[in-house]
């Protein structure tokens, strides 16, 4: 369901439009329960006059600038720059000092503090890593201890030493378990992550080993059979042309046996990164076997892709091998447009045919399928005999 305008342009000046960011927002925006209740405990404690009016409202002013200059810095973007975007551990660090500052100051009603410093350690675990959640309760566990110290030792020192220590031990504890089990909680959370990422990554290389040739990084056989099947459906469907082209490096037993097989393998690999990065993006070059590359150029007529595999020839003469200066290539081509309802078999068996007649007129080459070259005579002859009839 479609927001209402003035919903989704309030949403944009709030969370922003990058997504990114807005999910960073929203983590932040989060935070919002813990200050508003601390506030409420604040001003309520102002009204049974457990605190001084001047404190409660430095208090509260402290809480909201704390959260407003917090917001400022995600919500601008400046803190992207960051690992935590969030700025999760200083945040958390910032208001567990207010959290401290007001237990000081609020005497009897001070435990629902501790409350609010245990919300906060639960609200930061699932964002910091290990070491810092315990940092976190490290330095949570020594402020406690010295505001303590402070308040037992302070003007009101014999009112407030018994429960002062009593939080110290009881609230210090418990605190530091919770931390603990944050560390724990984030342990498993960061492990869960790595192992996502190395869940994701095998499947990433899994899926390159069955689409891709290892060796020259283009197509494998058997997908580009997929495309070049699924494309031929295409062709038949709508009688768009679609042309293959088969191209077979000159000499490669020459190379392989002059050079040695780790200048065959550079020859391959340079010749696929070169191609694929002059052809088409809608086109796929593929290594169909040994020294054999196929083309397949979509929504292409057969003068137009010989003119493709033209370019890509010329250019491949002038091509550098890294690691093997003296080494120049050159490569044949056939060249064949789909028939509506032919076979990829048939298909490529017209293309290895031109490729056959280009190496044998003298290699270094490109030719169209004599049954393409055929092709313009036979339609201007058929739209005669119409003509005439």
């Amino acid at each position: 369901m479609n927001k209402p305008l003035w919903l989704q342009t309030l949403s944009n000046w709030v969370l922003g439009e990058d997504p990114h960011l807005r999910r960073h927002v929203f983590l932040l925006l989060i935070t919002l329960q813990p200050y508003a209740v601390s506030v409420g405990v604040i001003m309520h404690s102002e009204h049974l006059k457990l605190l001084e009016p001047h404190m409660a409202h430095e208090l509260i002013v402290a809480s909201v600038l704390t959260f407003l200059t917090v917001f400022a810095l995600v919500r601008s973007g400046w803190s992207q720059r960051f690992a935590d975007p969030v700025l999760t551990f200083p945040h958390a660090l910032v208001t567990i000092a207010l959290c401290m500052a007001a237990y000081a100051q609020l005497g009897d009603n001070r435990g629902n503090v501790m409350i609010l410093i245990a919300q906060t350690i639960v609200l930061s675990m699932f964002r910091l890593k290990p070491i810092q959640v315990l940092m976190l309760g490290v330095f949570t566990v020594i402020t406690l201890g010295v505001f303590v110290v402070w308040t037992a030792f302070g003007v009101d020192a014999h009112s407030n030493a018994s429960s002062g220590w009593t939080h110290f031990v009881v609230g210090g504890s418990t605190l530091l378990t919770l931390s603990l089990i944050g560390k724990w909680v984030s342990d498993i959370r960061v492990r869960i992550g790595r192992q996502a990422r190395e869940l994701q990554e095998a499947v990433d290389t899994v899926k390159q080993m069955a689409t891709c040739d290892m060796l020259t990084g283009a197509l494998n056989r058997r997908m580009m059979t997929e495309l070049a099947e699924n494309e031929l459906k295409l062709v038949e469907r709508s009688g768009a042309p679609m042309c293959i082209a088969l191209i077979d490096i000159d000499h490669f037993k020459h190379v392989n046996d002059h050079f040695g097989h780790h200048a065959g393998d550079a020859v391959l690999r340079s010749m696929a990164q070169h191609a694929q990065g002059q052809i088409r993006q809608v086109d796929k070059f593929s290594r169909w076997g040994g020294e054999e590359f196929l083309v397949m150029l979509p929504s292409i007529s057969a003068i137009e892709g010989m003119n493709a595999i033209e370019r890509l020839r010329q250019s491949i003469e002038t091509l550098e091998i890294p690691g093997y200066p003296q080494l120049h290539i050159t490569f044949s081509a056939g060249v064949a447009q789909a028939k509506v309802g032919e076979s990829l078999e048939h298909l490529i068996e017209r293309a290895d045919e031109a490729l056959y007649d280009a190496k044998r007129q003298g290699r270094n080459r490109s030719l169209l399928a004599q049954t393409d070259l055929k092709a313009p005579s036979s339609a201007s002859n058929a739209s005669s005999s119409e003509t005439m009839s």
